[in-house]
């Protein structure tokens, strides 16, 4: 019988899986190592959030194989944990995306922290050249003319699982600024074509609800796809991403994104009292 798509996950999927999962597996208070250090040894499963195929585990029918082999709906557990979230009633999909997104994040911080950034110093430039291209026919439009607060837009648009990375990755802008004015003495659109294609995604993922009151319940979701489609264009590029590490792209992406949320072509501006 043939492989059903739904586990046939790509390389890259892989690979991003490991790195922002540390190793680890990804049940609280679980500090097993999947990959034996100094051996070809795999004590991970790759497993998946709904299940890929009829019958098992929170299984959708209502989503599409693509997704179900996506990096959204996978999660590195260690064997018997992946048993034990086997239990339905118990580990829900909810449930698991949050065990999921804690663990990362708790990663997130260690890569922080290895200032990954001074041993990748063209990662950000690596970053802008994968995103800056014309992906949409959208017009580019204008930025605000005066940035907002910071903790104003956040406050404005219910951010919260995502305001410690928009405080903590702020300090970056000028860096970020930097780069795009080196970058626009070289006569390049790049700059123009980050935030237009991030702007792009933003308004595809706004279009899905129906007013203010609806995007602000569902700003952190909204953050999280804008991510999760940049990924997508880094990973479908012709370009190969080189030596640069899966964390310092993370890293990069997040950067990039904070400071298009801060120029406004991520959620809302605020109105002006």
């Amino acid at each position: 019988m043939a492989k059903s798509k739904a586990r046939d996950i790509t390389e890259k999927t892989i690979k991003r899986l490991y790195a922002l999962s540390g190793n680890q597996c990804a049940f609280p208070d679980c500090h097993i190592s999947l990959l034996s250090s100094g051996s070809e040894i795999n004590f991970s499963n790759i497993c998946h959030i709904e299940a890929a195929e009829p019958g098992g585990q929170r299984y959708n029918a209502t989503s599409n194989d693509d997704y179900r082999r996506s990096y959204e709906n996978l999660v590195l557990l260690c064997a018997n944990h992946h048993l034990e979230t086997n239990d339905v009633a118990k580990y829900t999909e909810p449930i698991l995306q949050e065990m999921k997104k804690n663990h990362e994040a708790k990663i997130l911080k260690l890569i922080s922290e290895s200032n990954i950034l001074v041993k990748y110093p063209s990662a950000l430039n690596i970053i802008v050249g994968f995103v800056g291209k014309r992906i949409f026919d959208d017009t580019i439009t204008e930025e605000p003319t005066n940035a907002p607060d910071t903790e104003d837009k956040i406050l404005y648009n219910n951010v919260i699982l995502f305001k410690p990375t928009i405080v903590q990755y702020r300090v970056y802008q000028g860096k970020l600024n930097k780069l795009y004015e080196e970058i626009e003495k070289q006569g390049s659109t790049k700059k123009e074509f980050v935030l237009q294609n991030i702007k792009s995604i933003y308004l595809k993922e706004k279009g899905k609800y129906k007013d203010l009151e609806e995007i602000r319940a569902n700003a952190d979701i909204i953050i999280e796809n804008i991510e999760n489609e940049l990924w997508k264009i880094i990973e479908n590029s012709s370009n190969p991403i080189s030596d640069l590490p899966i964390e310092a792209i993370k890293i990069g992406l997040l950067i990039i994104m904070v400071d298009a949320f801060m120029r406004c072509n991520i959620l809302e501006e605020p109105p002006k009292l």
